[in-house]
């Protein structure tokens, strides 16, 4: 791993839901500020293509994605956190997202948080 790349986790109940890569060549003030604030807590919200987590992070975007691939993870202000893509999405520029990495591992577990779990994002 190097300094521009942050490998992270999401735990719930003390269990590793999945691993995650942020790079700061996707989106620097995101990696920023990710880099300087973990762990943080974050709630969590579902849409049809898409899971997120609602952590208050207040970070401005350099590039918005169109459309995203499942596996894609993201960072919208509209939500103050990240968004995991767990299948493609032609449209979601509404997000306002910004990619910031990728999904590590599988993300079945991720599918099945419920909507208000409160989870935990740190450095593996």
């Amino acid at each position: 791993m190097s300094m521009d790349e942050l490998v992270l986790k999401i735990v719930s109940s003390d269990s590793i839901v999945c691993r995650l890569t942020v790079k700061r060549g996707f989106s620097p003030r995101v990696f920023s500020a990710l880099s300087s604030s973990l762990p943080k807590i974050g709630v969590v919200g579902k849409g049809d293509a898409y899971l997120y987590l609602s952590m208050g992070l207040r970070i401005g975007v350099e590039k918005t994605l169109s459309e995203a691939s499942s596996g894609d993870v993201a960072y919208s202000p509209r939500f103050q956190g990240l968004v995991f893509f767990i299948s493609d999405s032609p449209d979601c520029r509404f997000l306002n997202a910004a990619l910031i990495g990728k999904i590590l591992t599988p993300w079945d577990r991720l599918k099945n948080l419920g909507e208000g779990e409160v989870v935990t994002v740190s450095r593996v």
